[in-house]
Parts: structure tokens; C-alpha cells; sequence
């Protein structure tokens, strides 16, 4: 933490330091209460260099009509222990009130940092290609879809786009959290925020950079410490009542035990300056924030954007995990499972019909049928070919063969659960091609993971029964929506909520983008979601690994218990001194331990949080 000090955080160090040293001297050689002008001066010189700040912090606080706030407390304190001639304790207190705001600055600097990071996630110029090959630097807003621009070695992707030329190995770790570079060539997507490693290669923009990856997870990162979680709303709400008490309560404990008990005076005055010391309420208002902070560091590190603090609460309190199936639990890539054979054919020749018009189609199943099948290419297999839109296609083969793919309907036969492709030749059904969407790695031991944090999993997805069902049984889950249209998911996430449920879901297509804005936290999934699903979600995970739910939950579980932690530490140690303060028993030297102890034990503890490992 310490090696995010600035030059101005050194000086202020160096400045507390001589503070202490100075007063220390002055104390051993003259002793404290001692009357001489000279001695007196120096302790409030002393003093004045130490408590400039909050002196001028609570001045403004007056004349803001703000006054009943730590600065005043502290000030009120120091000042009442300056008159009876506790010279030092008035000075040390503020020394450590300096070094436990110092301390919470670089940790609040470190902390920032590391989100800030972040930030930087593209260059502010762009290589634009011109038409006659000559390559000018324009800014980054200056950018348009169907430019062409190059990136080098070394340099940063300023927009999304596709590959037209070159290859290279691209570093994605700023945004999806892939460690390993991976290599990518004409034809390929590139993202903002990739480094390229090792080549160059020219793109064309696909989005303007306000449109693209990067610019809408700095978005994200930028709004993500504007919105305060329910813990610090109620802090902020406690220390407005609770100030005004704690002054009204000390002045009582100044003036009514020597007006009306006969106690002196300098005992009970020092009492009460204990009493504000001990009561000022900065070590709560320092490490609560800080906690929830430091939680959103360590999300960001691991490729996890969220948009406030807020959802690390509403994440451990949800009970109900809602999540779409494919690009979310699967990769949307599609591969060949069996092949089965209806009639007595040449298999080989149906094969060669099924690769050579599916070669075709742009359509993900069609892609998928030929990468699995790998067949030898001949487009003059057939006279004809037409694709009936959202139905199959229609060939005519070089011997008068009218050879049909597509559903079982369009093949003219009876339909069933199973997701599949058939082959129809001469109105007969040849072969019956079973297809299967890919699960993503570790979904299966994710959903296992999770089910600790949530009462009930589930899957919600428009995709036909058969397959939705048989994902379910695979991830051992018992519940499970089918064939919903975009409303129908929506409406299964309100039932839960009427019911009084806190619902989670993660989706990443357009069709998700009314869910997650309406579930209690929603939560995209970035490297396949679409830019509807990513503005209306309010976590963004960057990889679009569906196991980094895991570590979500693994955050916002430590965050929270970071806080609660902090809250019970803080409260005990503080109610423990003043309870020995108000018997008198408990010195200003122990005030400055409730407080600014306390403050910098419940600091480091919230720090701790950034450098956790997964």
C-alpha cells in the first residue's frame, strides 16, 4: 500500500513526524502545565502546525451552518485539553488524527488506483489508413465504422473492428482478464483495449469508439464509486444524529457534575474532551467506504465491472439465480453430437449433400454442421440451390435429385424434442443430423459452487424443451424454463419477485437486456454480450466466463464480511473506552487509540480485500 505514497502523502508524513519529535523535546526538557509564555507558545505553535487543517475544516463546517461533524469534534476536544493544560495530549491527538488520515489517503489512493488502472484502457490516437496507403494519426472520435487502421507492435486497439490484414498475437487481459495472447487474422474480431504483442495488422472499424467494448466498461469503472451501498447510506445518516448527541452529551458531562456534584472542574472538562475524542464517528466513516471500494479494486482485477457498491449487498442477500443458456452456460457454437441414418442411402453421398449445402449458410448450426463433419468441398454437387429463409434450403443435384435440408416440418416428417437438422432426398427422410450447443468449461462445477450461495438455480432460455432439459440433467439442475420469448422471461422473474424473492440473472443477448434491468442485480456476460445487455446489466463480466461467478460471489461475500467486521470491531472498542471514560478511567491517551487506532486497525483490515488471490 505504502508504495502508492505521493510526494504530497511524503510531506505530510515528514511534517507529522517533526510535529511529534519537536513536542516530545519540548515536554522532556519543560513538562506539561508549565505556565511560562514562552512554553506556552511553543505548544501552540506545535499544535497549529498539527491542526491547521481541521482547525480551517471546521471553520467552514460553521460558517456552512455544517458544524456538528469530526473536524468540529475533534477541534472542541483538542482545544478544551489546550485550556487545562494538557498541551501534549492536545497535540497528540491531533498528530495521530493526522497520521490516521494519511494513513486512510494512501489507502484510499491505492485503492483508487487500482481501478483507475483501468481507465486506460485505449490510446488517444488512432493509425487511420488513407486511400493512397499512407497512414495518418487522427483522434480517436474522429474514428468511423469502415475505416481502415493500423495497430502495430506493441501499440493498443483503439475501436472494435475486423482483420483485413496481417496477423498478430493480441493481449485481451485489460478487458476479458485471458492471460495467454491470442492469435488473430483477416477475418478475425479484435476488440478495444487489445494489445498487440507481436505483428501488425490492418482492420476495418466495425464501431465508433463511443459504441465500441472499452468505451462502455470505462463507463462502467467510472460510475461504479458514485453509488453508495446501504451500509454507507446508513453511516452517512448515523453521523448527522449521532454528532449533535455526542456534543450535547459531553457538554452535560463538563458542566453538571461541577454545578451540581461538586467536581472539579479541569477533571470533568477533560473527561468530556476525552468523551469527543472518543466519539468521533471517522473510523466508521473511513472503513466502510473504503471496504466496498477496495471490493470493487479487486473485482476490476479479475476482469468483473460492477456499477456500485450497492450490488455487493444485493448479491449475498438474492436467493434466486436466474441465468439464460446459450452464450451464457454455453458457447453458442454448435457441433454435430450423432448422425443417424433414416434409410438405406449412400452415407457417403448424404454426407457430401449435408457439408456442401450447409457450406453455404451463415446460419451458427449450418457453421457448426461443417466444422464437425469436415467433408471435401464440391459446389457442383448440385444444379439449384435455394434457401427458403427460416425454413432449410432446396437443391437440385447434378442427377435430378431434389435434396432438402432443415427442420423435421420442412423435411415433411413428424417433429420431436431433439435438436436437430435432417436431410430429406425425394420427399424421404435420409439422415437425421442431432446437434448439441456446446457447455461451457466448468459450468457444470460453477452451478455446483453456486448453489451455496443461492436457494434455487435456474435456467431460463428460448430454446426448444429438449435441449434446455437435457442441459439441466447434465448441470444437475432440477428447474429449468423453455421456448420463453423475451416478455416470458420477464415475466417468470417477476413471479419470483412478487413472491418476495431477490432475483440474480445473467444473460448476454438483446433479449435478455429487459430481464437484467429488471432483476435485483443483473449481470452480463461481456465477451459475447450484446450492447443493449450491457448497459441495462449492473455487472459486466468482461471474459464472458460463466465461472467467474464464482469469484463474484467470493468478493461481495469478503467485502461484505469486511464491513460487518469492521462495524462490530469499531463499535465494541469505542463503547468499551467511553463506558471507562465516563467513570473516568480512561485517559486521552486511550481516546486516541479508540479513534485513530481504530481507524487505521479497520483501514488495513479493509485493505486487505486488494490483496486477495483466486
Amino acid at each position: 500500500m505504502f508504495k502508492s505514497m505521493t510526494a504530497d502523502h511524503k510531506k505530510n508524513l515528514v511534517k507529522l513526524i517533526s510535529i511529534v519529535l519537536a513536542s516530545y523535546v519540548l515536554f522532556y526538557f519543560v513538562g506539561e502545565g508549565s505556565r511560562d509564555v514562552r512554553v506556552i507558545v511553543s505548544f501552540l505553535i506545535l499544535y497549529i502546525m498539527a491542526s491547521w487543517e481541521v482547525l480551517a475544516a471546521a471553520f467552514e463546517g460553521l460558517k456552512r451552518g455544517k458544524a456538528l461533524d469530526e473536524n468540529f469534534l475533534m477541534t472542541i476536544a483538542t482545544v478544551t485539553a489546550f485550556i487545562i493544560g494538557d498541551y501534549l495530549e492536545a497535540i497528540a491527538v491531533m498528530v495521530f488524527y493526522g497520521f490516521g488520515e494519511l494513513f486512510e489517503e494512501i489507502a484510499t489512493h491505492s485503492s483508487k488506483e487500482n481501478i483507475k488502472g483501468l481507465l486506460d484502457l485505449v490510446p488517444d490516437l488512432a493509425n487511420k489508413v488513407l486511400a493512397d496507403g499512407t497512414v495518418e494519426e487522427i483522434d480517436l472520435d474522429d474514428v468511423e465504422v469502415g475505416d481502415i487502421l493500423m495497430v502495430r507492435d506493441g501499440e493498443k486497439v483503439g475501436v472494435d473492428g475486423i482483420v483485413t490484414e496481417g496477423t498478430a498475437l493480441v493481449d485481451t487481459s485489460s478487458v476479458t482478464g485471458e492471460s495467454m495472447p491470442v492469435e488473430v487474422k483477416a477475418g478475425d474480431e479484435i476488440i478495444s483495449s487489445s494489445i498487440i504483442t507481436q505483428g501488425i495488422i490492418k482492420y476495418q472499424a466495425s464501431k465508433e469508439f463511443d459504441d465500441s467494448v472499452a468505451a462502455k466498461i470505462i463507463e462502467l469503472i467510472e460510475d461504479s464509486h458514485m453509488s453508495k451501498s446501504q451500509s454507507e447510506r446508513l453511516i452517512t445518516r448515523f453521523a448527522k444524529v449521532y454528532t449533535p448527541l455526542v456534543v450535547a452529551f459531553a457538554i452535560l458531562l463538563a458542566i453538571f457534575p461541577p454545578l451540581f456534584m461538586g467536581g472539579a472542574w479541569s477533571d470533568y472538562l477533560l473527561r468530556a474532551a476525552t468523551f469527543l475524542v472518543l466519539s468521533c464517528p471517522c473510523a466508521l466513516v473511513l472503513s466502510v467506504p473504503l471496504s466496498f471500494m477496495s471490493g470493487l479494486g479487486l473485482a476490476s482485477k479479475e476482469g468483473i465491472l460492477i456499477k456500485g457498491s450497492q450490488y455487493f449487498e444485493e448479491l449475498v442477500s438474492a436467493d434466486i439465480l436466474l441465468t439464460d443458456k446459450t452464450g451464457t452456460l454455453t458457447t453458442g457454437e454448435f457441433v454435430v453430437k450423432d448422425i443417424e441414418f433414416l434409410a438405406d442411402y449412400d452415407k457417403e453421398r448424404a454426407l457430401d449433400y449435408i457439408y456442401n449445402i450447409e457450406k453455404l449458410s451463415t446460419h451458427p448450426i449450418a457453421r457448426g454442421i461443417v466444422k464437425s463433419i469436415d467433408r471435401a468441398e464440391n459446389p457442383d454437387l448440385f444444379k439449384t440451390v435455394d434457401n427458403k429463409s427460416g425454413l432449410g434450403v432446396v437443391a437440385l443435384s447434378q442427377e435430378n435429385e431434389e435434396v432438402k435440408i432443415g427442420s423435421a416440418k420442412f423435411i415433411g416428417i413428424e417433429n420431436d424434442a431433439t435438436r436437430a437438422v435432417y436431410l430429406g432426398i425425394d420427399g424421404k427422410a435420409i439422415a437425421k443430423v442431432i446437434i448439441e450447443d456446446e457447455i461451457k468449461k466448468d459450468s457444470k462445477n460453477t452451478i455446483h459452487c453456486l448453489k451455496k450461495d443461492f436457494k434455487k438455480i435456474a435456467i431460463v432460455s428460448g430454446d426448444s424443451t429438449g435441449p434446455v432439459r437435457d442441459l439441466a440433467e447434465e448441470l444437475d439442475l432440477t428447474d429449468y424454463y423453455a421456448e420463453l420469448m423475451p416478455k416470458d422471461k420477464l415475466e417468470v422473474m417477476k413471479d419470483f419477485k412478487e413472491k418476495g424473492h431477490k432475483v440474480v440473472f445473467v444473460g448476454d443477448g438483446i433479449n435478455d437486456a429487459p430481464v437484467l434491468k429488471n432483476a435485483s442485480v443483473g449481470i452480463s456476460m461481456g465477451e459475447t454480450a450484446s450492447d443493449l445487455a450491457i448497459e441495462s446489466s449492473d455487472i459486466l463480466v468482461a471474459n464472458g466466463e460463466f465461472s467467474q461467478l464464482t469469484k463474484l460471489m467470493k468478493i461481495a461475500n469478503l467485502t461484505n464480511i469486511t464491513v460487518m467486521q469492521n462495524i462490530f470491531f469499531i463499535m465494541t472498542v469505542k463503547i468499551a473506552i467511553l463506558i471507562l471514560g465516563l467513570l473516568g478511567h480512561a485517559s486521552m491517551w486511550l481516546a486516541i487509540f479508540g479513534d485513530v487506532g481504530v481507524s487505521i486497525i479497520a483501514i488495513v483490515w479493509a485493505m486487505r480485500i486488494l490483496k486477495k488471490k483466486f
